[in-house]
């Protein structure tokens, strides 16, 4: 959803020498905004990743059996982050051309609009496991130190859906079709990746394709980490020296593309 300008006092912008705050700021309020004159509000932060996982759970439980220990957390944890990493991605492109009118007038670094996009996608992840972690209680798992390895994924995570949004970002104000391409791209990513079904089902020669795509190795490391025998290698240093590597080179060349193109923003939005 496009911001509305007048919620973040122009005025100020410009004495705000705390680019932290700024961006804290401009998260905070696209994140009230998002869900205003909304009658259920915030809770849609939580229907919308419930709604899907009801659906989807109901389809592969009941009419499609997969052999998955604990497949309610498997399913669940698995939308949610990935939808993470597409709200992200997408949203930081119509969050950067709703800002096109202080953009015009105001003068502060670019890369504050896509942070703030992804720390208010990053208040909805947290709704989001606070739900996972309700079912994770009231299911028959239990705390274990390698679910500590959460973390780290979620940092990967972040650090990778950032990257790419700083990428996408920095074409879109010239290239507009880009977020209609990204869309069918995350679609297909969603089933690509193994988010519904286990990777068990696909032939193990095509599993070295599918986990070139970093957030496939996340997703599954994250549900390794919370949830016994779903696949084995990915708590190891090495996976985590692999997503690391590759996150941190997407954000590399999206934040480096990014800050070459971002001066032509003003005029292009």
């Amino acid at each position: 959803m496009i911001s509305n300008d007048k919620s973040i006092s122009e005025s100020t912008l410009p004495h705000r020498k705390n680019y932290l705050f700024m961006t804290f700021v401009i998260a905070f309020t696209d994140f009230k905004i998002k869900y205003d004159n909304s009658i259920l509000g915030y809770l849609w932060s939580l229907l919308k990743p419930l709604l899907m996982f009801g659906t989807l759970y109901l389809v592969f439980s009941v009419f499609v059996r997969w052999d998955v220990e604990n497949y309610r957390l498997y399913l669940l944890l698995g939308i949610i982050l990935w939808n993470f990493f597409a709200e992200v991605t997408l949203n930081s492109m119509v969050l950067l051309e709703g800002k096109g009118a202080i953009l015009k007038k105001i003068n502060f670094p670019r890369w504050i609009i896509v942070i703030s996009s992804s720390l208010t996608s990053l208040l909805t992840l947290l709704l989001n496991l606070i739900v996972f972690l309700i079912f994770f209680i009231i299911s028959t798992s239990h705390f274990h130190l390698s679910n500590l390895f959460l973390f780290i994924y979620l940092l990967e995570l972040y650090i990778l859906s950032v990257g790419m949004a700083l990428f996408l970002c920095a074409l879109y104000p010239k290239f507009r079709d880009i977020h209609h391409i990204w869309e069918v791209f995350v679609q297909l990513g969603f089933w690509i990746t193994p988010i519904v079904y286990p990777i068990s089902i696909v032939s193990e020669k095509y599993h070295r394709w599918i986990f070139l795509n970093p957030a496939a190795r996340i997703i599954q490391g994250a549900r390794q980490a919370l949830i016994e025998n779903q696949g084995s290698g990915f708590l190891t240093l090495k996976n985590h020296l692999i997503v690391f590597f590759i996150a941190g080179v997407i954000f590399f060349v999206g934040f480096s593309l990014y800050n070459k193109l971002s001066g032509s923003f003003a005029e292009d939005l």
